[in-house]
């Protein structure tokens, strides 16, 4: 028996649920699908598409060293996959598909379409829980509804784990001799960017990085995380995102690093673990409530707010020239590294969508498309908590002071040097409000935060 076991956000040999089955039941061949045209619609850029690029280079290599082959075709858009997995399945003699699942709406259509053009025509398509630690249906309410509140579904996970607990599956057996996949990343239109080769590619770089981190740095998380200025958070989300590493070898990690707890045991690293139930909490409601991988808010209410959408002050968001140094500083950085320290993922939103009231699709998008950990569920999760029109998300009141925030986290004005030249040489007041100490070449803020906030708090209020 041959299985086409069908890589998408999984290029990982280890806890590969797919792979891991069919490898058990027969041989295996390895196909991934590159969908452009599709990716495109979803905003992924080219540091993503570059990062991409190097851990399917990295992947057809593993594949190789256990006698896998790996076949990468064109498939520009998901209405196209049907065709070219059975064709695939014809030219090796393959009587099934098998794959991890995916749970945003577009790839649970795909994966219908899929399921049904194979199955009339005699292959069978086998769907895995991959890319969650707990899948979606299986943290539930006791009337057997799905959370919308973060803690109670974090109680019942917790739970659910201490009584089932889950390891990471190991890689296959070598099903042969080794073959070489040769690969052409330019062809495939997923070239290296200078951004996207700062993140080292592959499975054992993943692990590298996990097990640096679990060793030392989860210990401090609690203290570290919300400071952009240190390296305080585990930078593995790339990894994450394109599944190099999986929910559950980050768990299992944790776990052996906590002396196999759950929750208790070192702050540090329960407070990481929470952030791997924020991403699993994340998944469930992108499965469980489709209507939001529409484009739609999850509060219906919340899409009642009339946002102003002002082109001129959404590019000074962009481009970093908003005149709140911290602010400026995260955007830069987003422009500069693919990447965004969490807690400013957070300022930043908040000051797009309630400072100047642009629609947070617009942030969401453009953070999609500049990201190299670029993940819709937790992107899409993290926008709309910071707008208040998402599940458990901050309360419309809350607006974060740009300047509280540079006071309570970069206080010592080293991260906005890092990242505004404009700055490198004021004094660590001048970094909070640099209009308050006569600096020029600056900008001056482009919206009071006082008017802002109440401005914010009355469109809201009306809007609900």
């Amino acid at each position: 028996m041959t299985t086409l076991v069908w890589f998408r956000e999984d290029l990982r040999l280890e806890d590969h649920p797919a792979l891991h089955a069919s490898a058990q039941s027969g041989k295996v061949v390895a196909v991934f699908l590159v969908a452009a045209r599709q990716w495109a619609s979803h905003d992924l850029g080219i540091h993503h598409a570059g990062f991409l690029g190097s851990n399917l280079t990295a992947l057809a290599h593993d594949l190789g060293a256990l006698g896998i082959p790996l076949e990468i075709v064109s498939a520009p858009r998901f209405r196209d996959a049907p065709q070219a997995l059975f064709a695939l399945a014809q030219t090796h003699g393959a009587n099934a598909v098998a794959a991890n699942e995916e749970y945003p709406l577009n790839e649970r259509v795909r994966d219908s379409q899929v399921a049904n053009y194979l199955r009339d025509r005699g292959i069978r398509f086998q769907l895995h829980s991959g890319s969650t630690i707990l899948g979606p249906g299986q943290v539930l309410t006791g009337t057997g509804e799905p959370y919308t509140v973060f803690t109670p579904f974090r109680r019942r996970w917790t739970s659910h784990l201490d009584t089932n607990a889950v390891r990471p599956l190991p890689a296959p057996d070598s099903q042969g001799p080794p073959v070489v996949n040769a690969l052409d990343t330019a062809a495939l239109g997923l070239t290296e960017t200078p951004i996207s080769t700062q993140w080292p590619a592959g499975a054992a770089a993943a692990a590298q990085a996990l097990a640096a981190f679990t060793h030392a740095a989860i210990r401090r998380y609690d203290r570290d995380r919300d400071i952009p200025s240190i390296t305080g958070t585990s930078r593995l989300s790339p990894y994450l995102a394109q599944g190099v590493l999986s929910p559950r070898q980050c768990l299992h990690a944790a776990l052996d690093a906590n002396q196999g707890r759950l929750s208790g045991g070192e702050p540090g690293i329960e407070t990481w673990i929470s952030e791997l139930v924020w991403r699993d909490f994340y998944r469930h409601v992108i499965a469980l409530f489709p209507h939001v991988s529409r484009g739609e808010a999850f509060r219906p209410e919340a899409d009642r707010v009339p946002w102003r959408n002002d082109p001129a002050e959404l590019d000074a968001w962009q481009s970093g020239r908003t005149g709140y140094p911290l602010v400026d500083a995260a955007m830069r950085q987003l422009a500069n590294t693919g990447w965004m320290h969490n807690r400013l993922r957070m300022v930043t939103a908040m000051f797009l969508t309630k400072h100047l009231l642009i629609d947070w699709r617009l942030g969401e998008r453009h953070f999609m498309s500049h990201l190299v950990d670029a993940d819709f569920p937790a992107n899409n999760g993290g926008w709309q908590w910071s707008a208040s029109t998402g599940t458990d998300a901050a309360p419309y009141f809350r607006v974060f002071n740009p300047i509280t925030q540079a006071e309570r986290f970069d206080p010592s004005g080293d991260f906005v040097r890092h990242y505004v030249p404009e700055l490198a040489h004021t004094s660590a007041a001048a970094t909070l409000a640099p209009w308050r100490h006569g600096v020029t070449g600056y900008p001056h803020p482009i919206v009071d935060h006082a008017f802002a906030r109440t401005r914010a708090l009355e469109t809201y209020r009306k809007a609900r």
